[in-house]
């Protein structure tokens, strides 16, 4: 299978709040650097996933814990976003629409000078498979990744395959960022006033459930 590799979008999702820490900073963090330097921001994942993500060995890449890694999907609508709509998420009661989309590709993740991985489901499945060979992109079920209906097991574990970035991933890498409607872009826009880099802001309602 011949890909290119700057067609092939991933996509790391964040709360609008967390974009100003992020430019400053110049990077995406992982779990672990972020805590390590006790960076604040608005969390939208599950804390005890995100605990045993420090806990889960990457034997690929820079090997380490998988929550040393910035992670990223292969699609958007992602599953997690689902439970933050479905307001599953403890301890986040904020809707949907506040959460952006942060977009490259795979060739810009892998020009960027960061050691990387990807996993073809779930990464913090215990039997998921880790690669750091781009010949081994045809493991990712790509097929799964268009689906509106990502129902049933296995669906929805190979829909969250990860591409995973080592430690940070540099801002000036994203060249998207997709929102759910007009009036979010404005926001963004104004947050990204003055900045260096500035994405191309993209509205995309059908990245969302609502």
């Amino acid at each position: 299978m011949t890909i290119d590799f700057d067609k092939k979008h991933i996509f790391h999702i964040t709360h609008i709040s967390n974009l100003p820490s992020i430019i400053v900073a110049g990077c995406l963090m992982s779990d672990s650097h972020r805590r390590c330097g006790d960076f604040e921001c608005t969390s939208i994942g599950y804390t005890h996933i995100k605990d045993r993500r420090m806990r889960r060995p990457v034997c690929v890449s820079a090997r380490g814990f998988l929550g040393e890694y910035v992670p990223f999907n292969f699609c958007p609508r992602s599953v997690m976003l689902y439970a933050i709509y479905r307001k599953k998420v403890e301890g986040f009661a904020g809707d949907e629409n506040q959460i952006v989309h942060l977009c490259s590709t795979i060739g810009e993740a892998t020009r960027c000078g960061r050691r990387w991985a990807f996993t073809d489901r779930h990464a913090e499945l215990g039997y998921a498979l880790y690669f750091d060979d781009l010949a081994k992109l045809d493991q990712i079920d790509w097929n799964v990744m268009s689906l509106r209906d990502w129902r049933g097991k296995e669906i929805k574990e190979t829909r969250q395959a990860e591409f995973l970035v080592h430690d940070t991933f540099p801002w000036s890498c994203v060249r998207w960022i997709g929102v759910h409607n007009s009036s979010v872009e404005e926001a963004v826009s104004s947050l990204l006033s003055g900045a260096q880099h500035q994405p191309t802001i993209i509205v995309r309602p059908n990245w969302y459930y609502s």
